[in-house]
C-alpha cells in the first residue's frame, strides 16, 4: 500500500473533491480482515484526512480532521502483493 501512488487512484478523486487542499493523513488496513482467494486479495481500510478550505494561514482558514471507510484490491504478482484499486466511501460527507 505504501508504494502506491494516491493520487492515481479512484480514492483519490473521491476524497480531493472534499476540500481545496485534501491530505491523507494515514491510511489503516486490517491485516487480519484481507481476503485471499488464489493470488487475488482484497480488504477494507480507512482514510484519516485532514481537509483545509479558505486561505492558507488566514482567518478564514478551516481544517477539519475527518475519517472516510474504503477498501482496495490487488494480485500476488511472484508473490508480491501489487495493488490494482483503492477505494474511499465519502458520502458521508455529503449527507
Amino acid at each position: 500500500m505504501k508504494a502506491t501512488e494516491l493520487r492515481e487512484t479512484e480514492a483519490w478523486q473521491d476524497l480531493s473533491a472534499l476540500s481545496s487542499n485534501t491530505y491523507v493523513d494515514t491510511i489503516e488496513t486490517f491485516d487480519d480482515e484481507v481476503r485471499i482467494d488464489g493470488d487475488r486479495f482484497e480488504g477494507p481500510l480507512i482514510w484519516h484526512v485532514t481537509l483545509h478550505y479558505g486561505q492558507h494561514a488566514s482567518e478564514d482558514e478551516l481544517v477539519i480532521s475527518d475519517s472516510f471507510p474504503g477498501s482496495f484490491e490487488g494480485q500476488l504478482e511472484d508473490e508480491v502483493p501489487v495493488i490494482e484499486r483503492i477505494m474511499a466511501e465519502v458520502s458521508s460527507f455529503y449527507e
